[in-house]
Parts: C-alpha cells; structure tokens; sequence
C-alpha cells in the first residue's frame, strides 16, 4: 500500500494530553529564524527542480539525498517530489528551505500511527513570524520524505499527536 492511501488512526494522544505549550503562544527563543522563500516556479516540473536543488539534488543524474534529523536518516528521493508540488495552487515550493530545516532542526518530531499499521514521521517546524511547517516522512521502506506543507501555528497544533520522539530543548 503507498502511503498516501492509509489514514491516521483516530484517537491518538495530543499535544494537549502531554500538556505541551500551544504554538500560537510558543516563545520566541524556541522558534527559528525563517528562511528566505523561492519564488513560485511556473510549472509543475519547474517546481520539482527547485525543490530537488534545495534539497541537494541539483545534478538530475542523482535521485537521492540524505538528510540528518534527530530522528535519524531521512532519504529524499527525486521521484517522490512531484507529490509535494502537485498542488500548484498552494505553491509549496517556496517553503522547500523551511521543510529543509524542519528536518535538520525540527521543533518537534511525532510518531503517528496509521491504519495499514505502519506509522508516518511528523516534523514540526516552528518558525518566527506567520509561517510554521510540517514535514511528513515516511518509514513504510526507510525513512523517506513524504510530503510538507506550510500553516499557521493553529493548524499545526492539529498535526501534533501520537508519541512525541523528540522535542528541542532551549539552550
């Protein structure tokens, strides 16, 4: 089964359960700084390209990249990214370099379970300022990009359940 046909399990702990601070009222000094955004591209595979250098795979002759994250590996295949800049609308491209340091130094990282009984990664970027990000990886064959998005911090709070794995401590 892809992962875009299983569903999340319903019922599974909250940020609120935890008792975990809203993102709406997150502190300032536990927050990144946002990156710069690209510029909207004017096509599907123009988008998929701008995305793929963001994400290190400038040359189309490489089909992956490797990313650290406090929950291990996360593999970035080329392939798989038409799936995150297919809804041209919404122009996801422009936040790629969010996604990248969602991944790389995320807020939080969440284990969500699915009803295929396989489980997703959600990252949890919180940035200064409007835009915050998710990042969705996942683990069904390693531990693969899936799928990101840009929201308000209201939104993203709906994307905080399951088993917290990792939360950033302020230094």
């Amino acid at each position: 089964m892809s992962p875009g046909h299983a569903k999340e399990l319903p019922g599974q702990k909250t940020w609120l359960d935890y008792d975990f601070q809203d993102l709406r009222t997150l502190a300032t000094e536990l927050r990144s700084a946002p990156p710069a955004e690209l510029p909207a591209a004017a096509d599907m595979d123009s988008a998929v390209e701008l995305v793929a250098q963001a994400f290190g795979l400038a040359d189309p002759a490489i089909d992956r990249a490797a990313i650290t994250t406090p929950a291990g590996i996360v593999t970035v295949l080329r392939d798989k990214l038409a799936h995150v800049v297919e809804k041209r609308q919404d122009a996801r491209e422009r936040y790629t370099h969010h996604a990248v340091m969602t991944l790389e130094d995320p807020f939080e990282v969440w284990k969500v379970d699915y009803d295929n009984g396989d489980h997703r990664l959600a990252f949890i970027g919180a940035f200064e300022g409007k835009r915050q990000m998710l990042v969705i990886v996942s683990t069904i064959n390693g531990q693969v990009l899936w799928n990101f998005m840009h929201c308000d911090a209201k939104s993203l709070n709906r994307h905080r359940h399951g088993i917290p794995i990792f939360q950033r401590i302020p230094a």
